[in-house]
């Protein structure tokens, strides 16, 4: 418990006192990780604590994260605030709160797992269909909801069967694609014209038709994926090419893994921080220079936001 709280304490004795928590629920693989709590004796689906002063809620969540389970998180998802009559709560030994909590989403981590700690006496991985019975009061809004927001998703995935090929054998649809829907076949990034015709790629295809395609840039131990397309949504088909890549690179001895979409994009620059990659920078104004090499990039993207900043996305391999 952090000095504030303690100090509070001391003046109002159990009455219920305001909090500022943040915390994280780790998922992978259709599985939680739960700590069985000290204090209760209960299982809890977030890792996380107080705010301290002046800390940002993300600070919280990664430093309480690394204290309770050993692991990092490397890139989070905002899952929501949670606050009002679910949060209220009093601790076993009398202690009454009032809770707002900020919960994030995480499946990208890394690091060995703690299994005990002065809070938690115990850490293990269940089926989001198979949870424990005796659950954390507290954590139930945001178990429900992340629950929910899962099971979405897994069902608007209708993954079908597909095949990963080279591109080699569909290069001359590639390229017309490109043509098509890129303005093709040059793609400017950090101020650099590709041509992508040159660029190495696979595609997804369904039987004998391309359901999608990546093409992707090696320069030294940086991959950077310069053009990515779905051409069926909601299939897992743009996750199963980014594997794809993935793997050339690490073969390749890369090390990182990048991108650079606009800041029109909502869709795209959801798609990747769900894959675990990171918003490494914002490139204020790039879209201008852009435009002098590839004066074909059209003034207005998606729901007629204006195209205008570059979006730096990485993920470390």
């Amino acid at each position: 418990m952090i000095e504030y709280i303690k100090n509070m304490r001391k003046l109002i004795g159990h009455e219920r006192l305001l909090v500022a928590g943040a915390s994280i629920i780790i998922h992978k693989d259709g599985k939680f990780l739960m700590q069985r709590r000290k204090d209760n004796g209960c299982w809890s689906v977030e890792h996380g604590g107080c705010v301290e002063i002046g800390e940002t809620v993300e600070e919280t969540a990664k430093r309480e994260l690394f204290e309770e389970t050993g692991l990092t998180a490397n890139s989070l998802e905002l899952l929501g605030v949670f606050s009002g009559k679910d949060l209220l709560y009093t601790y076993p030994n009398g202690d009454m709160v009032s809770i707002v909590g900020t919960v994030f989403l995480c499946e990208d981590f890394s690091g060995e797992l703690i299994r005990q700690t002065s809070e938690t006496s115990d850490l293990q991985w269940f089926d989001i269909d198979k949870l424990p019975e005796n659950i954390s009061p507290p954590v139930l809004p945001a178990l429900g909801q992340c629950i929910d927001l899962l099971k979405k998703r897994e069902g608007a995935e209708q993954f079908v069967n597909y095949a990963i090929e080279l591109v080699d054998a569909y290069r001359e649809f590639v390229n017309a694609q490109i043509a098509e829907s890129w303005s093709g076949p040059f793609v400017v990034s950090q101020g650099i014209l590709h041509d992508t015709r040159t660029h190495k790629g696979f595609t997804a295809v369904i039987g004998n038709e391309v359901a999608g395609y990546i093409l992707y840039n090696i320069v030294e131990s940086d991959c950077e994926i310069t053009v990515l397309e779905s051409l069926c949504e909601k299939r897992g088909i743009g996750r199963a090419l980014i594997s794809a890549v993935t793997q050339v690179a690490k073969e390749s001895g890369c090390n990182r893994l990048w991108l650079i979409t606009t800041n029109d994009n909502t869709k795209a620059i959801r798609f990747y921080q769900r894959l675990g990659f990171s918003l490494k920078a914002v490139h204020i104004g790039a879209i201008e220079e852009a435009r002098k090499l590839k004066p074909q990039i059209p003034l207005k993207g998606e729901d007629g936001i204006t195209i205008a900043h570059e979006f730096e996305f990485e993920v470390r391999i």
